[in-house]
């Protein structure tokens, strides 16, 4: 059995020779001068960087603030605005709509100012562009009264049937009229239909649209009064274009033929057919199909 005495202390081997020597603090070697030049480089480069840094972020501040400012300067205020395109609307209503009446700086944002023109009843359309120092040059598209609607009393129409702010005897517009017959024509958009007819017969038969006095829709077919003879051109709509050439062909080979006052109604009620009728023709109901 070990006696106390033979038991090894867990601090014996401190006393071992060497043990001191190997475990004896190191002094501290001085940085290799490679190594200096690497942490002095380091250094400069972030001080070179943050310098760039604050030298941009005062140059975009100061750019900005002198745009900001300048913006402000009297020389930058709308002096004169050119207004395009416009026929029913004057150029001082044009600037009054697009919020341009007043001090207002040229900077003042254009797409602000083109959807202001946009909700007039009149403008189509609108673009707006700048003119440094002082001008604005607005171009409008204005919506085109194509018929004039008795409610009750006469109003301008556009090609949707929307009512326009336009006095129709100042000046007067030759326009024809356009009536709704029946609730349910009108209950069905009836207006809206007239009206884009009668848009379509001044793009596709001017000469047509040039005559055309009055346009009438009641449920089941349209028909257009030309001139004051009152010839009737009936139709389902939409009319097509089509059929807007064929019946300027079958009214202009009929007055050749037919004599003065003869002629009385083109009807387009039949598929692919042209029916002319004259005071001599016998009578057809309103039901005809086609």
């Amino acid at each position: 059995m070990t006696g106390w005495h033979d038991v090894a202390s867990p601090r014996s081997h401190m006393h071992e020779p060497g043990w001191l020597a190997r475990h004896r603090p190191r002094p501290e070697l001085p940085p290799h001068p490679l190594e200096s030049l690497r942490l002095q480089a380091m250094r400069s480069a972030a001080r070179t960087a943050g310098l760039r840094i604050a030298l941009v972020a005062a140059a975009v501040f100061g750019v900005w603030g002198g745009l900001h400012l300048g913006k402000r300067l009297p020389v930058f205020l709308v002096e004169r605005v050119e207004v395009e395109g416009n026929g029913y609307l004057t150029q001082d209503e044009v600037r009054a709509v697009a919020g341009l009446a007043g001090a207002v700086s040229v900077w003042e944002s254009t797409s602000d100012i083109e959807v202001r023109l946009a909700r007039h009843p009149l403008v189509e359309s609108a673009k707006v562009e700048r003119a440094l120092p002082s001008t604005f040059v607005i171009r409008v598209e204005e919506a085109a009264p194509v018929g004039l609607v008795a409610s009750p009393v006469a109003v301008a129409v556009d090609r949707n049937g929307d009512v326009l702010p336009l006095d129709p005897t100042e000046p007067i517009l030759d326009l024809p009229v356009l009536r709704v017959l029946t609730s349910l024509a009108s209950a069905s958009w009836g207006l809206r239909i007239l009206a884009r007819d009668v848009e379509h017969v001044a793009e596709v038969a001017p000469e047509v649209f040039a005559v055309l006095s009055e346009a009438r829709l009641d449920d089941r077919e349209a028909t257009l009064l030309l001139g004051d003879s009152g010839l009737r051109v009936r139709y389902h709509p939409p009319i097509s274009q089509r059929r807007l050439r064929e019946a300027v062909i079958a009214i202009n080979d009929a007055y050749e033929r037919v004599a003065d006052g003869g002629l009385e109604e083109i009807d387009l009620r039949f598929a692919d057919q042209v029916v002319v009728r004259t005071a001599a023709s016998p009578a057809v109901e309103d039901g005809a199909g086609g």
